[in-house]
């Protein structure tokens, strides 16, 4: 009887979710502007509209939410510099063709140490903008790697693994915040220009990982515990995974380590949580940081410092 009681309980508290989810007011679509600009990129957000919680979406799993007709303009300390064009994206299903809502600058790469400003207008949503700075970039000094033999259990078809030794010097009196993720580049000729690689990181610096499925893609920690010092991140990636997307004896692995804003780190922890208690009626509300005024989403900047070597596939 005991267990009748819980689950009747936690189907009263289910409903009643449900219940008060239904009563939010419709307060009309905002336009929303996602993006991280880097140094070493063009400029390149993307724009779409928000939905409210009644809204149905299409059945072939796509949006038709992006905005494929906004006007984008970008100003570096208040000066007008350029407008994005929109990148058509097409994507072949059921015979329709999908725009998703990517516009990129021709000529701007974004620069430490600049603030930028967005404005994004579309037809029928009121303006919106944000403001991003680019924080100052910090070095990778060097990366030494060597081949190491993994643990049993912890590899598909090889226990060869690549241990990476990434090595810089956390500037002094500033509290700064970064990013690593580690990418192969796979050339012009294939449908992507680099494949993120999955890693292992146990660093004790480390205060939140970033994943895609199951796969480890990324790493984000604060500088709280080496401010002003030399560090070395160690990770380990496994041999196999390196050279998926290409023919070539060789492969370029490219480690990057972004230098990112406070605001970002925390929209990092704070994605983090939601992704943790997603699908838990029980859970409290996890409510996502967002920088654009008039509307949602959330544009940051950073400056990337990368390292390339050239790994032997045999």
């Amino acid at each position: 009887m005991k267990y009748h009681v819980s689950f009747f309980l936690l189907f009263i508290l289910i409903t009643s979710c449900k219940q008060r989810i239904n009563d939010i007011p419709d307060t009309g679509r905002k336009i929303v502007i996602n993006g991280l600009i880097t140094n070493d990129s063009l400029f390149n957000i993307r724009i779409s509209k928000s939905l409210y919680i009644n809204d149905i979406s299409d059945n072939s799993g796509f949006s038709f939410y992006d905005l494929d007709s906004a006007d984008i303009q970008i100003y570096q300390n208040n000066t007008y510099i350029d407008s994005l064009y929109h990148i058509p994206y097409y994507a072949f299903y059921s015979g329709f063709v999908f725009n998703y809502g990517n516009y990129k600058s021709r000529s701007i790469f974004p620069q430490p140490g600049k603030e930028y400003k967005v404005i994004a207008k579309a037809h029928n949503l009121p303006d919106a903008s944000a403001t991003i700075s680019i924080p100052a970039q910090v070095r990778i000094v060097r990366v030494d790697t060597s081949a190491i033999t993994l643990a049993p259990g912890s590899f598909i078809t090889s226990n060869i693994g690549i241990m990476c030794k990434i090595e810089f010097i956390d500037p002094a009196d500033e509290a700064n915040y970064y990013l690593l993720n580690i990418r192969e580049m796979v050339g012009e000729n294939y449908a992507y220009t680099y494949n993120n690689l999955e890693f292992r990181c146990d660093d004790p610096i480390v205060e939140e990982k970033l994943f895609s499925g199951i796969k480890n893609e990324g790493i984000a920690f604060s500088d709280k515990v080496i401010n002003g010092q030399k560090h070395i991140l160690t990770v380990i990636i496994k041999k196999e995974v390196i050279g998926g997307y290409t023919l070539s004896d060789t492969q370029t692995v490219c480690f990057r380590l972004y230098s990112i804003t406070e605001e970002y780190f925390r929209y990092i922890q704070n994605l983090n949580l939601y992704e943790k208690n997603f699908g838990n009626p029980l859970s409290d509300p996890v409510m996502l940081y967002s920088n654009v005024s008039g509307g949602y989403g959330m544009v940051t900047g950073a400056a990337v410092s990368s390292y390339s070597i050239v790994f032997n596939k045999n």
